[in-house]
């Protein structure tokens, strides 16, 4: 749409440059070169707007910050869990990738801690998809 709109954008700007410097004789043929000037401009900005988010999923993004408050939320709506920090989130193509650290009480046995950390990625992939890679790392509460 951004491609045909600039086209049409083009034309326009074209026209009323090329048009202007005709009728309105020899002392406004810099109607042409301004028009042209202005044109490049559009179609640089409309460039730059079709790239952003190309160039964005190629050095991995992070997700936006709506969907990293939510995994906050999500991680934090389970029992015993404290102080999710060290958060990073990525976009993969069209999976998400998702590194956190957590914090349990240090005398929960290790199976506990394992099921709750389980069910945590089950509930994150659930939320953005099975094609989601997580990494939950548990610390003690100090």
């Amino acid at each position: 749409a951004w491609h045909h709109r600039s086209d049409a954008l083009s034309s326009i700007g074209t026209a009323i440059g090329i048009g202007g410097a005709l009728a309105l004789g020899s002392h406004w043929t810099i109607l042409d070169p301004i028009a042209a000037l202005i044109v490049s401009i559009l179609i640089i900005h409309a460039s730059i707007e079709q790239l952003r988010p190309s160039l964005g999923e190629l050095v991995e993004n992070s997700l936006p910050e709506p969907v990293e408050e939510d995994i906050i939320k999500t991680l934090l709506s389970f029992d015993g869990v404290k102080d999710p920090h060290n958060l990073r989130t990525r976009k993969i193509g069209n999976r998400s990738s998702i590194e956190v650290h957590v914090r349990m009480d240090g005398q929960m046995t290790l199976n506990k801690a394992h099921d709750i950390t389980r069910a945590m990625e089950k509930k994150l992939k659930e939320q953005l998809g099975e094609g989601t890679f997580v990494i939950i790392h548990v610390e003690p509460i100090k």
